[in-house]
């Protein structure tokens, strides 16, 4: 069965996430539109597709988040995360709060934001490593990241039914190209009884899974876990 293409505006497209994933939705035939501060950082033949349109701008500018809010696109995507260490406050929760109320206004079906497990959902167990990942490193070393992923999560979760959202927590991230791993994913909850919840990712295989879920609505309203299988 053929997917559906869609019209995806992308937050955080410059950083290596977000540049992996545009390179997949084009691959797959989407349309993105990409709210970046940087369009420089837009590598070249990703910015020449004609699929691509690009809006310049800040976490902080409302009128910029606006005019995002109204491209024409129905999904949005979020891949802008905070940089480990980094004491620079909120600005990507800021800016989800102001973009979301501009998102309800136009004609998005879905939303789908990343976080990390420093974001506990309901469904969550104990899980021994992941307090230690969290404990013992993000909260120690880890400067605004810990407010910021928590921050971003929690403004997604609090859209409750008005649209169709999803928060896909990662774990330690790794790949630089799309095609640098090609296995699959499990998508679960932290404290998983099977032992999936693990603590790396292919940055290539989460590009995959998110445009598998624009589909499969399999994790709609919820906050899995995904890593590598």
């Amino acid at each position: 069965m053929l997917s559906t293409k869609h019209h995806i505006l992308l937050l955080g497209g410059t950083g290596i996430c977000g540049t992996i994933f545009a390179y997949a939705a084009l691959e797959a035939g989407h349309t993105l539109t990409l709210y970046v501060r940087t369009p420089s950082k837009i590598p070249s033949d990703i910015s020449a597709s004609p699929n691509i349109h690009i809006i310049q701008g800040e976490f902080g500018d409302e009128e910029g988040l606006k005019k995002a809010a109204g491209c024409g696109a129905t999904i949005f995507v979020s891949l802008a995360g905070p940089t480990l260490g980094e004491k620079k406050g909120m600005p990507i929760t800021h800016a989800l709060q102001t973009l979301y109320p501009h998102l309800l206004t136009h004609s998005y079906t879905r939303i789908l934001t990343l976080s990390t497990a420093s974001y506990s959902a309901p469904e969550d167990t104990t899980s021994i490593k992941w307090w230690v990942a969290i404990n013992m490193y993000v909260r120690v070393i880890g400067g605004d990241a810990y407010d910021e992923v928590r921050g971003m999560a929690q403004a997604t979760v609090d859209l409750g039914e008005k649209i169709k959202w999803t928060v896909f927590r990662v774990p330690l991230l790794s790949g630089k190209t799309l095609g640098e791993s090609g296995g699959e994913v499990e998508a679960c909850y932290v404290g998983d009884k099977k032992g999936r919840d693990g603590l790396w990712l292919d940055r290539g295989r989460l590009a995959r899974w998110i445009l598998g879920e624009l589909d499969e609505g399999k994790w709609i309203g919820a906050c899995p876990l995904v890593s590598n299988a």
